[in-house]
């Protein structure tokens, strides 16, 4: 019997339990669309994190970040400058004061604000407005996609040229804050409002950068106190007062006094960039033999300066996410195998109905291994309808979550990628799963295939 009677029989066989052929192909696409979706998403998160690390220079970036109270001071980050391989170096540093950002009664909160140097030492993804340069020193600012779309409504290039404003924590002593918003007995502040221009979105996730020498004006803290006169009252005019510390002034008896706490504290952190792969573990061992810094991921050191390997941080997203896909492959494992035993179910069912059947084919000179064949054909047709039909399953679900991450500005989230290059992503191992399937329906349906092939020809024909 040539194959192609052999499936032109077996699919005719299917038809005739059309229920009982439909349930099975579900089951089979449950089990094939949820191994589809994870293997789709684990080749997307490695292809696109690793893409998006490549194009913002974080696979050869060493991040210094403070872990206790003492900062990177400014004659530090000169001598790292100087050290073999380093190809460029800013400082970094964080405006954790900022709590909320508004535009146009819209709201954005819980993101990054961080203020570095335009040298060519952090690159960004521009994708409406444009980059930060050396020339800008003032109130402007770059605002990932997510942000954006929070605070236009879906409209993230609408934002460029546009004022925000950044509403402040009670902590916030900077030059935007005044004597009349801070209550000078409990000497704490209410929250303010900073403007800023926004002049580019970026491929971000929740962050917003701004000109190192902003970062720099808005840690300049402005201290009040109440002046007192002799009696050890406040005093309601300044003839007394004698400046003790540089900056100090005095207005209506309020005595205020601008710090400059990065020059006396030092930056949160410094971004360093490597010339080459070669150079970050030459980089990263002068860190700790000559600065004391040592790799976050050494438990045995302490300090309060540490540093991280970009590298080291896109092995940890993707064995994160491999951990992930591990237990979501686990629970496709298990349905594949219930659809398994549903074929092996099915198969079994159409051996007893067609009992009869099988006889007449054996009395009329159909082989054993015709017999067996066509059983055969029959669940691999199953295997390879619901492997089918799983990659449809999985790709809608695909879209549907694209649909619902779509501008989250998270380049390292896959289902963030066009939905096309989601899916050609995906062709590979969605054939490798169809493929699988039409073997388990083969290995599911070769018990009932063998026993249909061993029935005994007048047995068979004799059979109620």
């Amino acid at each position: 019997m040539r194959a192609r009677d052999q499936i032109a029989m077996a699919w005719r066989n299917l038809s005739r339990q059309k229920v009982r052929t439909t349930l099975t192909l579900v089951a089979n696409a449950i089990g094939a669309a949820a191994v589809i979706s994870v293997l789709t998403l684990t080749f997307s998160v490695n292809t696109t994190t690793a893409d998006y690390f490549e194009s913002t220079g974080l696979l050869r970036s060493i991040d210094i970040e403070q872990r206790g109270p003492s900062a990177v001071k400014p004659e530090i980050i000169d001598q790292i400058a100087q050290l073999p391989g380093v190809a460029g170096v800013t400082p970094v540093i964080d405006m954790w004061f900022f709590q909320t950002a508004e535009f146009n009664g819209a709201a954005a909160n819980s993101f990054t604000s961080r203020a570095t140097e335009s040298n060519g030492s952090v690159t960004r993804i521009v994708t409406a407005g444009r980059d930060l340069t050396a020339n800008d020193t003032g109130a402007v600012v770059l605002v990932s996609t997510d942000l954006a779309n929070a605070l236009t409504n879906g409209n993230p290039a609408a934002l460029v040229d546009q004022q925000i404003n950044l509403v402040t924590d009670s902590t916030y002593r900077g030059p935007s804050q005044t004597v009349e918003n801070c209550d000078l007995v409990t000497f704490s502040c209410n929250a303010t409002r900073v403007p800023v221009t926004v002049v580019g979105i970026i491929d971000a996730e929740r962050t917003m950068a701004f000109p190192l020498q902003f970062g720099r004006d808005q840690k300049t803290e402005s201290m009040i106190s109440v002046l007192l006169n002799s009696m050890g009252q406040p005093a309601m005019s300044c003839a007394d007062f004698t400046p003790i510390m540089p900056g100090e002034s005095c207005t209506n008896g309020v005595v205020t006094n601008s710090v400059d706490t990065i020059a006396r504290d030092g930056y949160s952190g410094v971004h360093i960039l490597a010339d080459s792969d070669a150079s970050i573990d030459t980089i990263a061992v002068a860190l700790s033999e000559q600065f004391g810094i040592f790799d976050v991921n050494d438990i045995q050191s302490t300090g309060d300066l540490r540093f991280t390997v970009g590298r080291d941080k896109l092995a940890s997203v993707n064995a994160t996410f491999q951990t992930i896909s591990t237990l979501l492959l686990s629970i496709g494992a298990v349905a594949m195998l219930v659809s398994a035993i549903g074929v092996i179910n099915t198969m079994m069912m159409a051996t007893l109905e067609r009992t009869r059947e099988i006889g007449v084919m054996r009395a009329i000179g159909a082989t054993r291994s015709n017999i067996r064949n066509i059983f055969t054909t029959e669940a691999a047709l199953l295997g390879l309808g619901g492997g089918i039909l799983g990659f449809f399953v999985g790709a809608g679900g695909l879209y549907v979550a694209s649909l619902m991450v779509s501008g989250s500005g998270d380049r390292t989230n896959p289902l963030s990628s066009d939905f096309f290059t989601l899916i050609t992503t995906g062709l590979l191992p969605a054939s490798i799963v169809i493929v699988l399937t039409t073997l388990i329906g083969v290995v599911a349906g070769a018990i009932p295939a063998r026993r249909a092939a061993r029935l005994d020809p007048v047995e068979a024909l004799r059979y109620e």
